[in-house]
């Protein structure tokens, strides 16, 4: 596994941020997955190829959410920076995976016998969210499984089950549901709305609480390197996002009043360069109407020169 892969997944491995992340984007910031609830789940899983070579598809992180003895539900979580048009196939994957270990470990007594029902079935469902990480694309890729395949016969289609996956486009996501998220996974949702937005990006107030997986997941989905040197020339007991980012905002500052000046003295340089081109048509004698058509400037700044040089 590439280490951006890893990456992406320190910040969503912790369970605050885990929780936090579920509760907002399928609860709407009702609290109801705790923290203390969530315990690591398998993600790997095996398939065969089509050579029938077994391989490893791994999903990017994975919990399991239960109170007491009873387990609720499986949930992952897939980051994904591109478009992927086979998700919902990646999907399906990744949760038959988890339905097939579920039967794998059914014994006969649990199941009915005779008629007679026994003691009810723990089966737990599985959830995927998949979070995409683009301020600047839109996900067009298909969010269910029929539509995954363009030519399905009319007369097939009712039998066809269908799979839905539930994508998550980060950059879109409501300012109200981003102020719902409690934990450091909120400065990442700010960044990407700011960034779709405006282009630019001014640190929410807030203490970071795992700083170094904050700051590896930003290098890793943004691809600057200066999130890594955020992390290197902070003090140690610093853990206000504003203050671990004033650094790189002083440097777009000054990129900024860089650009700006570089424009106005390129603004400037075409002005004196019409400027001179007028000054000669007037030498020549024409008429004020063309010396303003041929110098792209206004016939009231082709007055003013004409006068200041003496030729009006």
């Amino acid at each position: 596994m590439g280490t951006k892969d890893l990456t992406q997944k320190q910040l969503s491995e912790w369970e605050d941020c885990f929780a936090d992340i579920v509760n907002v984007l399928l609860l709407d910031g009702k609290r109801l997955i705790k923290p203390r609830d969530l315990k690591p789940a398998m993600r790997a899983s095996l398939y065969k190829d089509k050579d029938l070579k077994l391989r490893l598809q791994e999903r990017d992180v994975a919990k399991l959410w239960e109170q007491g003895r009873i387990r609720l539900a499986f949930i992952g979580l897939e980051g994904q920076i591109s478009v992927q048009r086979a998700m919902p196939l990646r999907v399906i994957g990744y949760d038959g995976a988890v339905y097939r270990d579920e039967l794998n470990r059914l014994k006969p007594e649990d199941e009915v016998d005779d008629g007679t029902q026994k003691a009810p079935l723990q089966l737990y469902p599985a959830i995927t969210l998949v979070l995409h990480f683009d301020y600047e694309h839109r996900w067009t890729a298909p969010r269910s499984l029929k539509e995954c395949f363009p030519h399905i016969p009319p007369e097939l289609e009712p039998y066809i089950n269908d799979y839905k996956i539930h994508v998550f486009e980060i950059a879109w996501l409501p300012d109200e549901t981003i102020s719902k998220f409690r934990s450091d996974f909120r400065f990442v949702a700010d960044y990407y709305s700011q960034m779709r937005k405006t282009k630019k990006w001014v640190p929410m107030p807030g203490k970071v609480k795992h700083v170094k997986e904050l700051l590896d997941l930003f290098k890793a989905l943004t691809g600057d390197d200066r999130f890594l040197d955020m992390y290197a020339n902070r003090k140690e007991e610093q853990n206000d996002m504003a203050s671990i980012a004033l650094d790189l905002l002083r440097e777009d500052l000054r990129a900024d009043i860089t650009a700006e000046v570089e424009t106005k003295v390129r603004a400037e340089g075409r002005n004196s360069a019409r400027e001179e081109c007028a000054l000669a048509m007037f030498a020549d004698h024409l008429p004020i109407d063309k010396v303003a058509k041929y110098s792209k400037l206004s016939l009231k700044k082709v007055t003013a020169l004409g006068k200041k040089h003496g030729y009006l």
